[in-house]
């Protein structure tokens, strides 16, 4: 064999290893110095000196690849036939078709996929060498611009890459199994988790239910209860929006109650039983049948309230339109009231004896049919001489006919209210026409005095309930009186102070006049009742001032000036429960003075 190692291992040059010193023409000797990690760098290039037919050449020798006739040296015995020149092909070694084998054409026909040739390439099945791994080669074999031993860096290079590779792979798989660990943690904590939380949800409670104890499944419902209780409840049944029964046993399945409160059944849908639970189920109510629901406006009603009698009437209750559902049933047609959407206010008038807070003696002078001449003057000076004030109930015609007089009234510090328009009897008008009265002297008194006001006197002292619900709101208070001094009848001065002194109390108002007549007599008794009543004690008050001391009267009611707030609308029928009802009778009521010319 003519490839051999000498003794230190290394090949003479034609086998694999370092290659054997060789000269060019210039006879300078070279050689491929071996390099670190097992390269080596080629030498400079000799021209174009033939390449040894021992395999000399470096890529020759890496590949190891037989040579081949026509590219230098004889073939290796060992290296493999071409393709083509296979047994039982019908090529012989020349390329000629043997007798009696097979056409070559008979050869299975795949296509043009290269095999591996001698030389690093490929030679496709049709006989065609085609480089596939391989540089390029000129016509003697050797190599064109290329490395030799490109082929040996790649094959190393190759083997390194994939080291680090499979180094980064292992790492990869390392952390892998390391997070497969964690996320199985994570699952068996999760299902210890789930498990335990199963088992707490699922416990029993213990519960009164029906005053005795059960042992229930917590979170259970009621008709989980009444299952595990074996409780037998009695249905209600079906009845109609007026309440009449339509259908047995088809009403609430059962009642219960939690704690002492019944459960709608709304509650009863959403009840779980949880520890401690008081619990009681009977049998089931009455179930309403479906409907439709109109919504429908309930008009206000007038009433009278407070006690039987009192110096004062007014209005304690603003009125106010209320909502309801009128339901008519699907399955019976009939009809009901339903739910009450918003609370009806009625109007109530209140009737009051007026006494004032923390035991005060106050008494209030008052004066009729003014203002007048000669009389409203004098009673001024009188009542500026004992520096107290009154309340004039002027006549709207006289306030347009003595404006100067109304508003002197003000301007003393003496109150102004109305006692309307010209002293008509108010329980003999229509709604418009006492409604004229009012209005016509409100505006009288406010255009004239600069005073807003809604206080009045009704004449004769009278006025109905039929005449509350006529004034439509106008007015917000009637003031009569507790001492009546007749002067109307013109007594003599003595009897009207005896008239206005006897009974008082305190918060009791005194009935005089300053207008409709001759009131010399009441000129001569005034200056006698005040010093009277100063001297035991009483403080003469202006009528809004005492109710203002009155703490349960309304504050704008006191004041003598409130107004129908808005939204509220004024009612038209009495209330009919209300035995007062009478058109006839006077709620306000008298002291015997129905005769007053007042």
């Amino acid at each position: 064999m003519s490839y051999s190692s000498d003794y230190r291992g290394r090949n003479d040059g034609r086998g694999q290893g370092n290659p054997r010193p060789r000269r060019d023409e210039a006879g300078r000797s070279g050689s491929y110095r071996p390099e670190s990690y097992g390269y080596r760098e080629q030498r400079p290039s000799y021209g174009d000196r033939p390449r040894a037919a021992r395999g000399d050449h470096p890529q020759a020798r890496l590949q190891q690849r037989p040579s081949r006739p026509g590219y230098g040296g004889a073939a290796r015995p060992q290296a493999r036939p071409r393709y083509d020149q296979r047994q039982g092909y019908g090529l012989d070694s020349r390329g000629a078709q043997r007798p009696g084998a097979r056409p070559s054409a008979a050869r299975p026909q795949r296509g043009t996929a290269a095999r591996p040739s001698a030389r690093g390439g490929y030679q496709g099945r049709s006989g065609q060498r085609q480089r596939y791994a391989g540089p390029p080669r000129d016509a003697r074999g050797r190599g064109r611009g290329r490395n030799p031993l490109a082929g040996g860096k790649a094959v190393l290079m190759s083997g390194i890459v994939g080291g680090r590779r499979t180094g980064d792979l292992m790492g990869r798989r390392r952390t892998s199994s390391g997070a497969r660990s964690i996320i199985a943690g994570i699952v068996c904590v999760a299902i210890v988790a789930i498990v335990a939380v199963l088992l707490w949800s699922n416990r029993k409670v213990n519960i009164t239910l029906n005053g005795e104890t059960y042992s229930i499944r917590v979170g259970s419902t009621c008709e989980q209860v009444i299952s595990d209780a074996e409780l037998s409840p009695t249905a209600g049944n079906l009845v109609s929006v007026s309440g009449n029964k339509l259908e047995d046993g088809a009403g609430y399945a059962f009642t219960a109650t939690l704690g002492g409160n019944q459960m709608s059944q709304d509650d009863i849908s959403n009840y779980r039983v949880s520890e401690d639970d008081s619990l009681d189920i009977t049998d089931g109510g009455d179930r309403t049948e479906d409907y439709d629901v109109q919504v429908m406006d309930e008009q206000p009603q007038l009433e009278m309230g407070g006690d039987a009698w009192g110096n004062i009437s007014y209005i304690s209750q603003w009125p106010k339109v209320g909502q309801y559902e009128m339901r008519t049933g699907k399955q019976s047609g009939e009809t009901a009231r339903g739910d009450t959407l918003s609370e009806t206010q009625n109007a109530v008038v209140s009737v009051h004896q007026i006494s004032p807070d923390n035991g005060k003696k106050l008494v209030a002078l008052t004066f009729d049919d003014g203002p007048a001449e000669k009389y409203t003057d004098a009673y001024l000076d009188i009542l500026d001489q004992y520096n107290i004030h009154a309340t004039f109930f002027c006549l709207g015609q006289n306030v347009e006919a003595y404006p100067d007089l109304a508003k002197k009234i003000c301007d003393r510090g003496s109150e102004v209210m109305s006692h309307t328009y010209q002293h008509q009897q108010l329980t003999a008008l229509d709604a418009s026409a006492l409604q004229q009265e009012f209005s016509s002297t409100f505006s009288n008194i406010e255009s004239t005095t600069g005073v807003k006001t809604t206080g009045f006197r009704p004449p004769y002292g009278a006025f109905s309930e039929k005449a509350w619900l006529n004034s439509g709101g106008l007015a917000s208070v009637s003031v009569l009186w507790n001492q009546d001094s007749l002067d109307w009848k013109r007594p003599g001065a003595d009897a009207i102070v005896e008239n206005c002194l006897k009974n008082v109390t305190s918060g009791s108002i005194i009935l005089m006049h300053d207008g409709g007549g001759n009131r010399d007599q009441d000129v001569e008794a005034l200056p006698r009742i005040i010093e009277s009543l100063q001297s035991q004690g009483y403080e003469f008050v202006t009528v809004s001032d005492l109710m203002k001391s009155d703490s349960s009267i309304p504050a704008d009611i006191a004041g003598g000036d409130a107004t129908m707030p808005d939204g509220c609308v004024w009612p038209t029928q009495l209330k009919t429960d209300d035995s007062s009802s009478s058109d006839s009778s006077s709620s306000d009521g008298s002291d015997g003075s129905s005769g007053s010319s007042d």
